[in-house]
């Protein structure tokens, strides 16, 4: 959900970098792609990003991505209205110089002239411009951004900052002649190298990179990549441990030790077990490793509820076939186990590994291996197995 954790645990490294990202700017222009599994904490990573170049003078514009952008006339509308807002930030910013106003309210006409037709994303003709002259998508996005940077420069600004989460939705297909995130791409990389000031953050599951591969061969030189994954030492257990001490919970050594193992480590698992152990025992006993111990099955079960079974819930019985031969090796399994343990023919078991990967379950970390996008949801999908004889459709 993105809310602000109590201690933010082995973020520092991606914050220090992204200060330094925006310190390159305008000679150094970056981009940052951030992706990881459910509930690793990309989100609030994302809004510290956009705190950082708040703080530092950006313009930041955020969008939580949807599968109606995978269009390209909403996509269109979706990313000028995002410059919109960065110039009406800009004219707020500046609104009683006069050069401001009459640079962000030319901005705003602009853009106040894209609408959204059966065809497409249309651009009222300027005056200088062919009469009937209707400028491609890629022309219209890019001056979309230029305008926002325009208005940014004027109000004396750094630049714009886009941050747009579950960025792992967009996608083009060739199959529908819908190309957004191809000439999205493209008109950055141009106002890029014309030395416009703007700068984007991709944040999204790590079926992103490879969407982003596939639209343009160099957004892999286009992005700096973070990749977040399990907490690591010492940083997993002050995710656990620092909220109790600065609450004043006392707590044993051992059983923070131990909520590692049933966690993995993860961001999400790591709170909803501290948030379910503060519950269970009554303030101001001390949460003992017997306390874990005796509640562990009630924990277990309020995760799958919480975390795992939606997500199963929308999935056919076909599609979670394929689920649970992959939860037979682990938390990640190779295609032709996956094959052979389901018992599918080859081009049925690629067409349901296909519609798993569009709804957010799987992805491909390499060449002929299959990963689940939600941390230990193959642990889960083993423990249902054991507990309900003959399947669960």
């Amino acid at each position: 959900m993105g809310l602000e954790p109590t201690y933010l645990a082995d973020r520092a490294p991606q914050l220090a970098r992204f200060q330094r990202y925006l310190a390159g700017f305008p000679g150094l222009p970056r981009n940052v792609r951030v992706t990881g599994l459910r509930g690793v904490g990309k989100t609030v990573l994302l809004q510290r990003y956009g705190r950082l170049a708040e703080e530092a003078g950006w313009i930041v514009v955020g969008r939580e991505c949807n599968e109606h952008l995978q269009q390209e006339a909403i996509f269109g509308q979706a990313l000028v209205e995002d410059c919109r807002r960065a110039v009406e930030q800009s004219s707020r910013a500046l609104a009683f110089k006069q050069r401001s106003q009459q640079v962000a309210q030319k901005a705003l006409d602009l853009l106040g002239s894209f609408t959204i037709s059966l065809a497409g994303v249309t651009v009222a003709v300027q005056p200088n411009a062919r009469p009937g002259r209707v400028p491609l998508l890629e022309e219209q996005l890019f001056t979309s951004l230029r305008l926002a940077c325009e208005s940014a420069s004027a109000a004396h600004r750094p630049g714009v900052l886009f941050c747009w989460d579950e960025a792992h939705l967009l996608r083009d297909s060739g199959n529908h002649r819908q190309f957004p995130l191809g000439l999205f791409l493209a008109a950055f990389a141009r106002a890029q190298r014309e030395g416009l000031p703007v700068m984007l953050v991709l944040c999204g599951l790590p079926t992103l990179t490879d969407n982003l591969a596939r639209a343009k061969s160099y957004s892999e030189r286009m992005f700096q990549a973070e990749e977040l994954g399990q907490l690591r030492p010492p940083e997993d257990l002050l995710a656990f441990t620092k909220p109790l001490e600065l609450s004043g919970r006392k707590f044993d050594a051992e059983m923070a030790r131990a909520v590692l193992q049933v966690t993995g480590g993860y961001a999400f698992h790591i709170q909803f077990v501290g948030a379910l152990l503060w519950d269970a025992v009554v303030w101001p006993l001390r949460i003992t490793k017997a306390d874990l111990d005796q509640r562990r099955p009630t924990i277990l079960e309020a995760l799958d509820q919480a975390f795992f079974e939606a997500r199963l819930a929308r999935t056919s019985s076909t599609e979670r076939s394929v689920l649970r031969a992959m939860a037979a090796s682990g938390e990640s399994a190779q295609i032709h186990d996956v094959l052979k343990l389901s018992r599918l023919p080859n081009q049925t078991a690629q067409q349901l590994i296909a519609r798993l990967r569009d709804k957010g379950l799987i992805y491909r970390p390499q060449r002929g291996r299959l990963t689940f996008t939600v941390p230990l949801f193959g642990d889960y999908l083993r423990r249902a197995s054991r507990h309900v004889s003959g399947g669960s459709e």
